[in-house]
């Protein structure tokens, strides 16, 4: 208990988290005050939200999603190769066989190249998630991003700090924390705690690990920022985010009920909002006001520092992500279509299955560019 103890205190040394002549009896609330300021322990209140948003996700996708997917005809059902020892103890050494094993495979079960590329094809579909299964978990984020972007945008357009930036630091960390900050943070942070193991669970993509870091960075800052009551600015952040990971899941949907002009239309706003928002006012406000106005108006900490470098951390993941946006948008114009996910694990369409595939003049643009947003990116402090 006394190493406990002695860890716990050098843990929470005002010297690392807090700026000179503040202590942490300066942010205990008091009875007879009105203020409420951010407390580390408010932080198990993400444990409950995130049961919650895990049961509406499920109440969701149950009996919300999958009507509306059976109403647009989305496939539910998987194409099962046919039974086949020889080709199936082949496929378990090699689910992706070059033109040499195909053609020994086709002499030793007297099947037509073709017939085996095809079975190898649908086998390793088999093994990946239905559309369905995509469908219900993209119209889940797209519903739930779009929910909290308007929930945070109604919120934060209220206060102080929304029109004049250099208020997240005038004060600090003496600052009031309203009713619908403290809810909106706890909710987000339970949204992207659900992701962080959803993820495992979910459809993925070749961006794994990098979501899986965005993830990280995403609750880490949330929870370093509610601690030391980085609150104010981190709601801007929230909703800047916030503001683009719905048009991503809304042109997926779009994509999957084959409603191409609207999808291709959702892409193109989509990603000029993202450069606009995280190339171009995260780096020149956000990352301006976190690490000049917080060192000249509230003082320099060491907290503030590790602040900044999780939030550039982001920013690297932005640039990342929007290179990959724009290998998309780039090969589109000059094909005029694109074939498939660049971030998608799955293969072929169900109609590649076929012998007179068509899948190739029925894509778009935005089945390739499942970025983050996945929440997403979700990106605040972040989705993704």
């Amino acid at each position: 208990m006394e190493l406990f103890n002695s860890f716990q205190d050098a843990f929470w040394d005002k010297r690392f988290w807090l700026a000179p002549n503040v202590t942490w009896d300066d942010l205990r609330n008091t009875e007879d005050s009105d203020m409420y300021m951010a407390q580390p322990r408010d932080l198990w209140v993400v444990i409950p939200c995130a049961c919650v948003i895990f049961a509406a996700r499920s109440i969701f996708e149950r009996f919300v999603a999958t009507p509306v997917g059976e109403y647009f005809n989305i496939p539910a059902k998987k194409v099962y190769a046919p039974k086949n020892d020889i080709l199936e103890k082949a496929y378990k050494q090699n689910a992706n066989p070059d033109y040499k094993d195909v053609e020994a495979l086709s002499k030793q079960t007297d099947r037509t190249e073709k017939h085996i590329q095809r079975w190898f094809r649908r086998r390793r579909n088999q093994d990946r998630p239905t559309t369905m299964t995509k469908y219900t978990e993209t119209a889940w984020r797209c519903f739930f991003y779009l929910g909290i972007f308007l929930y945070g945008l109604a919120t934060v357009t209220q206060k102080s700090w929304f029109w004049d930036v250099k208020d997240c630091w005038r004060n600090h960390p003496k600052q009031h924390v309203p009713a619908d900050v403290y809810w909106y943070y706890m909710i987000e942070l339970g949204f992207y705690t659900t992701l962080l193991f959803s993820q495992f669970a979910d459809v993925q993509r070749k961006d794994f690990w990098e979501q899986f870091i965005h993830h990280i960075a995403t609750i880490s800052l949330m929870s370093f920022s509610w601690s030391v009551n980085y609150v104010r600015v981190g709601t801007l952040i929230l909703c800047l985010h916030d503001a683009v990971d719905y048009l991503l899941e809304g042109a997926k949907l779009a994509r999957y009920m084959n409603m191409r002009t609207l999808c291709d239309t959702l892409f193109g706003v989509f990603t000029f909002m993202w450069a606009a928002t995280r190339l171009v006012v995260y780096p020149y406000v956000i990352l301006w006001t976190t690490g000049v106005d917080s060192y000249a108006i509230a003082g320099n900490s060491f907290s503030i520092g590790l602040f900044n470098v999780l939030l550039w951390v982001l920013q690297i993941l932005h640039v990342f992500w929007f290179i990959m946006i724009m290998t998309v948008l780039i090969k589109a114009l000059a094909q005029g279509k694109v074939d498939k996910d660049v971030r998608s694990a799955s293969e072929e369409s169900c109609d590649d299955l076929t012998e007179d595939s068509k899948s190739s003049s029925s894509t778009s643009i935005t089945d390739k560019t499942k970025a983050s947003t996945n929440g997403s990116s979700h990106t605040p402090l972040k989705k993704d």
